[in-house]
């Protein structure tokens, strides 16, 4: 199998990756795969990934809800119960800070489609691309919304979207700095990006560390705290305006946690302990299993 080996930080371009973390894929393989830490800036990044031809297998489960749209367990049950709160969340930060009340809009990694449908009723023309095969169909049968591979991205004519949103995406994708260009390039001049990404200084991810299922290798790539991001926003000539806590993560993010221990009634125990850290952040929301990232053009 082809793997990426990382020798240079893609965020501050620093040579001296050390070694941080030792993850098992609780999702498929159970094979364990090494993060390292940048020793400049702190960011992290999983070492020897598979290629972006061979990685899809990792990606094979049912478990996998934003491909499969699975209700299957009690974790996944909960995942769609929460939701619908969500994607209404979701629609009002980017209607707050997008240039327009309704325009031209893509969606990276749009899964199953939910957030694309729920911006359509909102009378935004959404554009989706995705690159699971079952997704996009999904996406066609159940909301009639035609969705693009992942090649797509470098097919859209440059300044021509409001708004593009990434929600938990960026960490999949092995070309980061790639990928940061090109939003900058396809986003209209007075546009804004949203990014959504797991927070690897979070008081869940302290608490659990290689248990931690937000690290999910091999399928995250990238590692980031708010820090980092930031690093990686202005390097890509991006101004940070607004960083927002997604509340909920905490709870899903520690009941997969405490499955991948091998707790006993893992739900329960990652529902208590995703209260616990909730409430933590209230009053420090930088600390937030995951923080959504409001972008614009410097």
């Amino acid at each position: 199998m082809k793997v990426i080996h990382t020798d240079i930080c893609p965020v501050c371009g620093d040579s001296e990756l050390l070694p941080y973390l030792s993850c098992k894929d609780y999702l498929t393989t159970q094979e364990v795969f090494d993060i390292c830490k940048c020793s400049k800036c702190g960011f992290a990044l999983t070492q020897d990934f598979p290629s972006e031809n061979e990685i899809g297998k990792y990606y094979e489960a049912s478990a996998y809800v934003s491909h499969s749209d699975t209700h299957k367990g009690i974790i996944n049950t909960l995942y769609h119960l929460v939701r619908k709160i969500a994607l209404k969340s979701k629609a009002k930060t980017v209607i707050q800070y997008a240039p327009k009340k309704a325009g031209m809009l893509l969606d990276v990694g749009s899964g199953t489609g939910y957030f694309l449908n729920k911006m359509k009723s909102k009378k935004w023309i959404v554009t989706g691309i995705e690159k699971s095969e079952q997704a996009r169909l999904y996406t066609k049968q159940k909301f009639d919304i035609n969705c693009q591979d992942s090649g797509y991205l470098y097919d859209i004519p440059c300044q021509t979207k409001d708004v593009v949103t990434m929600w938990h995406v960026l960490e999949h994708l092995e070309r980061l700095n790639s990928v940061m260009d090109r939003l900058y390039g396809l986003l209209k001049d007075d546009g804004t990006v949203v990014i959504a990404l797991p927070n690897k200084e979070s008081f869940d991810a302290a608490h659990y560390k290689k248990y931690w299922a937000a690290y999910d290798v091999p399928r995250h790539l990238w590692h980031f705290s708010p820090s980092d991001f930031e690093h990686l926003a202005k390097r890509h000539h991006f101004e940070i305006v607004a960083v927002k806590p997604m509340y909920f993560d905490a709870f899903y993010i520690s009941m997969l946690s405490e499955k991948n221990k091998g707790t006993f009634f893992a739900s329960l125990a990652g529902l208590a302990k995703g209260s616990l850290f909730f409430l933590r952040t209230l009053n420090n929301k930088k600390r937030s299993s995951s923080l959504i990232y409001i972008l614009k053009k410097k």
